[in-house]
């Protein structure tokens, strides 16, 4: 082993002092996750959230659904996610990005699908609110709140202090007639202007929203009784040759316009100027006539 010359213990005492650079440089070890600073992304009316509860409900659209429920409100919760994302709140990091969106629903949609299985007669609404797949519609029978709000679509008789239910049709079809009238009337201010120049194809709009809380059958109903006409055929054909005629137009626009003659420098307008008159010096070598 050859002996250690002034340059080699040199080299050795700049590993050793980057070595330990690096050491004292080296990332801490990530905390863990604490599950006590877990937190949800949810948007909701202000004070709305203490004394709530989450439960599942049949809804009457698109079949089971997450909804909250307290003694002053009732909404459907949607989830709204766009793939990864995290959001900062003070120092630690909310990993699931999803945000809860509370909006506010009639009790009386999820109710009606109820209503109209024991149509005809008065009963409880213990016995008329049942799912034997959904527990959550047992709180909806015990809810004050609900029960007022049942009278506007159902007929109530008191017997021995019990109250019964019987779905009223006529007043049910009425209370959907005030319901549309109300949206109708605020999407009025938002609808484009090709809506509102035809009242039946803004009826139609309208309509698309409130079937939304609608079941199939109930639908139809509803539809019938507020005169919602379908889109005629020749409305359909009128609409697509305007699409037609629209990208054909676009098509036009869109060919390669016409390539301009590029523009003469003005020694090549002398030079015109000055052999106007004479003759091409390739006349002089053709074969002349006889």
């Amino acid at each position: 082993m050859p002996p250690k010359t002034r340059k080699t213990k040199k080299e050795d005492v700049e590993e050793e002092a980057v070595e330990e650079i690096l050491e004292e440089t080296k990332p801490a070890k990530l905390p863990e996750s604490d599950e006590s600073y877990s937190r949800k992304v949810v948007i909701s009316k202000e004070g709305n959230l203490p004394n709530s509860r989450i439960i599942k409900l049949r809804h009457p659209k698109e079949g089971l659904a997450l909804f909250r429920i307290s003694e002053t409100c009732f909404d459907e919760i949607f989830a709204v996610n766009d793939g990864h994302r995290s959001f900062f709140y003070g120092e630690s990091v909310i990993e699931n990005g999803t945000i809860h969106i509370f909006t506010p629903y009639n009790l009386v949609f999820i109710c009606l699908p109820y209503l109209q299985k024991t149509a005809g007669k008065f009963v409880e609404i213990g016995e008329i609110l049942v799912d034997d797949q959904v527990d959550g519609i047992k709180e909806l029978a015990e809810n004050e709140r609900i029960l007022k709000a049942l009278e506007a679509v159902s007929d109530v008789k008191d017997v021995l202090d019990v109250k019964l239910y019987r779905l009223n049709d006529q007043k049910m079809l009425d209370w959907m007639r005030r319901k549309f009238d109300s949206l109708k009337k605020l999407l009025e201010s938002d609808a484009h202007k090709s809506l509102l120049s035809c009242p039946e194809a803004f009826d139609r709009y309208v309509f698309t929203f409130l079937s939304e809380y609608l079941s199939s059958d109930l639908a139809l109903i509803v539809k019938d009784h507020l005169n919602i006409q379908d889109a005629t055929v020749s409305e359909n054909i009128d609409m697509s040759m305007k699409r037609k005629a629209v990208d054909d137009d676009e098509l036009e626009d869109k060919k390669q316009p016409v390539a301009k003659k590029p523009k003469e420098s003005v020694q090549s307008k002398k030079l015109q100027a000055a052999s106007k008159g004479t003759k091409s010096i390739s006349s002089f070598f053709g074969k002349k006539s006889a």
